[in-house]
C-alpha cells in the first residue's frame, strides 16, 4: 500500500508504533471515562459533557489504532 514511501520493514515498524500510540491514548481516555462514571469528578453538567467528549475521543483513537493494524 505505502511501499513507495518507506521500505516494508520500516513501514511495518512505523505502523506498529502508530497502533501502539493510539491504543495507549484510547486506554488513557477509557480510564478517565471510568473515573467520571464512578463519580470521581462529581456529577455536574460539565462532567457529563466531558464524559461524552471522552467517549468520542476513545472511539476516534480506537479507529485510528484499528486502521494502522
Amino acid at each position: 500500500m505505502f511501499s513507495w514511501l518507506l521500505p516494508a520493514d520500516k513501514l511495518l515498524e512505523h505502523l506498529n508504533a502508530e497502533a501502539a500510540h493510539w491504543r495507549s491514548t484510547a486506554d488513557q481516555n477509557r480510564q478517565l471515562a471510568e473515573a467520571k462514571d464512578r463519580g470521581d469528578y462529581g456529577g455536574g453538567e460539565l462532567t457529563r459533557s466531558l464524559r461524552i467528549a471522552a467517549e468520542a475521543t476513545i472511539r476516534i483513537d480506537q479507529a485510528l489504532a484499528d486502521w494502522t493494524e
